[in-house]
C-alpha cells in the first residue's frame, strides 16, 4: 500500500458544528435521519462521523462462517465480508440475524474464531443481508492485514 496516497489532517483540525434537525426531516440524498417520535438527533458531517469511528474501515472480501444458535439448535452459515476493521466487519449472509444476536465468526482462510454480536439492524440487499458485526474485544490481527492509522485520510481527488 502506498503511504503517499494518504495525508494526515492538520493538527489544528476542527470538526464542523453539529446541526440539529426536526424528526422525519430527510437528509441530502433522501436518507432519513430521524424516525418519527424519536426527538432531535444531531446531523454531523462526514468528517465528524469519521472521527467518531473506532478504527479505519478497509474494503476486503473474506469468506467466513458464522456459528450461531437459532431456535435452540446450532447452525453454521456462510458469509462474506464487505468491509472490515479492528472492531468487526460488515458481512453478507442469506438469512437475517436480529441486533444483539451473539455468534462466533470463523475466518475462512485461517480458521481463527472470534466471539461477536450483531451491532445494528441489517440492510436487505439483492445479494443478501448486510449485517454490521462487532467483536466482543478488538482483534486488530484477526483479518491478517495492516490497517492505516486512524488519523490518515485519502488525498482529495480534484
Amino acid at each position: 500500500m502506498k503511504t503517499d496516497a494518504y495525508k494526515r489532517p492538520p493538527a489544528s483540525s476542527s470538526v464542523a458544528p453539529t446541526k440539529f434537525i426536526s424528526p422525519g426531516v430527510k437528509a441530502p440524498h433522501g436518507i432519513s435521519i430521524n424516525a418519527p417520535g424519536r426527538g432531535l438527533l444531531p446531523r454531523t458531517s462526514g468528517a465528524a462521523l469519521e472521527e467518531r469511528r473506532k478504527s479505519q474501515r478497509v474494503l476486503l472480501r473474506v469468506r467466513a462462517s458464522i456459528h450461531v444458535a437459532l431456535q435452540g439448535s446450532q447452525t453454521t452459515m456462510e458469509a462474506t465480508t464487505l468491509s472490515v476493521n479492528t472492531q468487526g466487519a460488515v458481512i453478507v449472509i442469506k438469512q437475517n440475524l436480529p441486533p444483539e444476536t451473539r455468534f462466533v465468526l470463523e475466518h475462512g482462510t485461517t480458521r481463527e474464531r472470534v466471539a461477536c454480536k450483531v451491532a445494528r439492524p441489517a440492510k436487505e440487499m439483492p445479494e443478501g443481508f448486510h449485517v454490521p458485526v462487532e467483536f466482543d474485544t478488538p482483534a486488530p490481527h484477526f483479518w491478517k492485514i495492516a490497517f492505516p492509522p486512524a488519523d490518515w485520510r485519502p488525498l482529495d481527488e480534484g
